[in-house]
């Protein structure tokens, strides 16, 4: 829940021994908002998450009720999220909701009841169904899944009510560091930067503000920023973050931990897990901060649409942008 995987608001998780400690005025969620009740009660782990499956399978069933916008609705019951491949030979059996950034093989078979989360990969001929495929897990070929919750490379398995971690990559195996890592090159380009920099910086008369903000990774970043001059002075202690492999080269601004869009707390989330970056689509159209009102515009579409021209237009405009001087 902390991570907010299927939960269009933040949530804070507070572990109590038992229900009677809990705060008077505390509501017990077991079920979804309009049937928060459970039919008998939870003896165990395996009745805890046996009853997590059902609870997918009936927000499936009533996914129409909910007002959501990232993902479109392609059939029936069935929804995917924005920047997913589908091989044309794989199978969607509703109802079923696939989030962004997913790559789903030939001849695999999604539903029904299947929660596919962002950053996944379904290889070839795999099989979801009854089941939870948690972000950045890649599902192997020929494997099959049924009535078990998945998260890298843990298995947690409802029928037998057991948890299993498996240890052959070829069957389920954890993407997330892979997708998430700034690359080699960004980081020397990042390391020439911060030097070429650094005479320039000790030569300013520098303001900086520091601004605490998200990682993208469930984390936070301290950065320093300038009041004046060109982005790449006033950034500079941004690149000490991208050697590190904290943030990307190119990526969307980053989100101040109070930063916020009271509108859309989906869309909120789901910037705040972005990878932000020193340079952005923003700052072409003068959006140099992500307070800035129209900044959210362009961030989303950088974040959502994975568009290789935004990172070949900002790259063929890096100097310019570096170089850019604050109004």
């Amino acid at each position: 829940m902390n991570g907010g995987a299927y939960w269009s608001r933040n949530v804070s998780v507070i572990p109590i021994a038992a229900g009677e400690k809990a705060p008077e005025d505390a509501i017990p969620i077991v079920g979804l908002p309009r049937s928060n009740r459970i039919e008998s009660s939870l003896e165990n782990a395996a009745d805890l998450h046996r009853h997590w499956l059902n609870l997918n399978a009936q927000w499936l069933e009533n996914i129409d009720d909910y007002d959501l916008r990232i993902e479109s609705q392609r059939c029936s019951g069935g929804w995917i999220g924005p920047s997913t491949r589908i091989n044309p030979r794989a199978r969607l059996v509703p109802p079923y909701w696939i989030q962004g950034r997913c790559d789903i093989g030939a001849n695999a078979v999604i539903g029904p009841n299947a929660c596919i989360a962002e950053n996944t990969i379904i290889d070839d001929n795999a099989s979801v169904r009854d089941s939870i495929v948690l972000p950045g897990t890649m599902v192997g070929r020929n494997t099959s899944l049924d009535r078990v919750a998945v998260d890298g490379g843990l298995l947690i398995d409802a029928k037998r009510g057991s948890r299993v971690n498996i240890s052959d990559a070829f069957i389920l195996s954890d993407l997330g560091k892979r997708i998430r890592r700034t690359s080699l090159s960004e980081r020397l380009i990042a390391m020439i930067l911060f030097a070429l920099a650094a005479l320039i910086v000790a030569l300013s008369r520098m303001d900086w503000t520091t601004v605490e903000a998200h990682d993208g990774k469930g984390g936070e970043l301290s950065l320093k920023t300038g009041e004046k001059g060109c982005l790449l002075t006033r950034r500079w202690h941004w690149l000490k973050e991208v050697i590190k492999g904290r943030m990307r080269l190119i990526g969307i601004l980053p989100r101040p931990l109070e930063w916020s869009i009271e509108e859309d707390q989906e869309l909120e989330q789901r910037l705040r897990e972005a990878d932000p970056g020193f340079l952005s689509l923003a700052d072409l159209h003068d959006c140099h901060s992500a307070n800035d009102p129209n900044e959210w515009v362009h961030a989303s579409y950088q974040a959502f649409e994975a568009d290789k021209n935004i990172i070949r237009l900002i790259r063929a405009n890096f100097w310019k942008l570096a170089f850019k001087r604050s109004a």
